[in-house]
């Protein structure tokens, strides 16, 4: 699962300041509180900021709740919360995740305004309401209620195009969007500001503020769980909207004509990326959920021949003719190849199972599937159900062969 924990996190520092009503340590631009006011009272002031915490809060509890009581294994759903709820995804999805193939394949275009009020874990949660107090106060300071909470979600949006512009994670999560969409708007109202804005953000350093932000997309670009393209899309949007706020008369009607078009063209391109190899890959396993195996095929292979060589997406083609039930001796030479580049890949030695239990080959099936087991950090649902299932998986003869592309 992508979109792991988008922090704003804190980094070397510069000190601390005042404005009279609060105080800031800006080692990383993070507010440590006002003086001698009490979380209540901030609360009130900042109300859409405690609002999105509670909601957010209120939505992990629930997917918590939901997916314990789903499952004859609640304890481990509870110890699973802490880090990753991957055996979570149905109910994630259920509430509202966004599963971009979902978008793609079933048109469901609502979930890219509902997966900022969702997170995978609770560090994720915590991480994410605190670099939410860390600039939402000073947004709402600085502009009001009404248009932070407007910064949010448009935000929030953005990063929602930008994951599926560039096909980055089958199942996005968080609110680290909306919150880089708020702190893009604080450094160029920081900035680029009039005298009144400059005035009510004098606390904050941009120094910290661009220091910590360098450091949070590095990390994006580095972790492979980072939902890196709906950070940089959240936190394009929060400088553009301030920027644009910033012009008077016929040039702000011009910048925002010319910022509505181009969202436009990223939005069509967000239906079908079919530049990414990814788009193919994840909407043929959606296509397989649906049961249109041709389809699917078709969407693996194309995958496939958009990315040579690459590991991952051999994996995902063999996995996915082991799914179908299709030519299984070259979902073997696939998964071998994936191996090859990593041989201690819990998910390519699942792949090679299951596959192993598809030809009927069970005790062969079950070894690997074991060693799967072991190989993965976490314990992992998918597997478990393998070996489950394996005994009773194998194909009948005569199944037709993977569609010509």
């Amino acid at each position: 699962m992508g979109g792991a924990a988008a922090a704003f996190w804190p980094a070397a520092g510069c000190g601390a300041a005042s404005d009279g009503d609060a105080w800031i340590d800006y080692c990383g631009g993070v507010t440590i509180g006002p003086e001698r006011e009490q979380w209540q009272s901030r609360a009130r002031v900042a109300w859409v900021t405690s609002g999105l915490t509670v909601a957010c809060l209120l939505m992990f509890v629930t997917t918590v709740g939901l997916c314990a009581w789903s499952t004859d294994t609640p304890g481990r759903v509870a110890l699973e919360s802490l880090y990753g709820l991957g055996s979570c995804r149905t109910t994630m999805e259920d509430l509202g995740a966004l599963a971009l193939a979902r978008v793609w394949i079933d048109g469901e275009w609502w979930r890219v305004a509902t997966m900022g009020l969702l997170h995978g874990s609770w560090i994720h949660l915590i991480l994410n309401i605190w670099s939410l107090w860390s600039v939402g106060e000073w947004a709402e300071k600085t502009w009001g209620a009404g248009r932070t909470a407007l910064l949010f979600f448009g935000s929030s949006l953005a990063g929602g195009i930008g994951s599926l512009v560039w096909a980055e994670a089958p199942v996005v999560v968080g609110a680290s969007a909306g919150v880089l969409g708020l702190a893009g708007a604080l450094l160029v109202g920081r900035l680029l500001g009039d005298s009144a804005t400059q005035e009510k953000l004098s606390a904050v350093s941009p120094v910290g503020l661009i220091v910590t932000l360098v450091v949070l997309f590095v990390v994006g670009a580095i972790v492979p769980v980072i939902a890196q393209a709906g950070h940089v899309g959240g936190f394009a949007l929060g400088c553009l909207a301030c920027w644009a706020g910033l012009q008077r008369g016929w040039l702000r009607l011009a910048v925002v004509v010319v910022l509505t078009l181009a969202a436009n063209e990223v939005v069509e391109i967000a239906r079908h990326p079919d530049g990414r190899p990814q788009y193919h890959e994840f909407a043929g396993f959606r296509l397989l959920e649906l049961d249109r195996p041709d389809e699917a095929l078709l969407a693996l292979e194309r995958a496939l021949t958009m990315a040579p060589g690459d590991a991952p997406i051999a994996n995902a083609v063999a996995y996915g003719l082991a799914l179908a039930g299709r030519d299984l001796e070259r979902a073997d030479a696939l998964v071998d190849e994936a191996l090859g580049d990593d041989a201690t890949n819990g998910n390519y030695v699942d792949t090679k199972g299951w596959i192993a239990c598809r030809r009927g080959d069970v005790e062969a099936g079950l070894a690997l599937l074991r060693a799967a087991q072991e190989l993965s950090d976490v314990p992992v649902g998918e597997i478990e159900g393998h070996l489950r299932d394996c005994a009773s998986a194998v194909v009948p003869r005569g199944t037709s062969e993977t569609p010509a592309p």
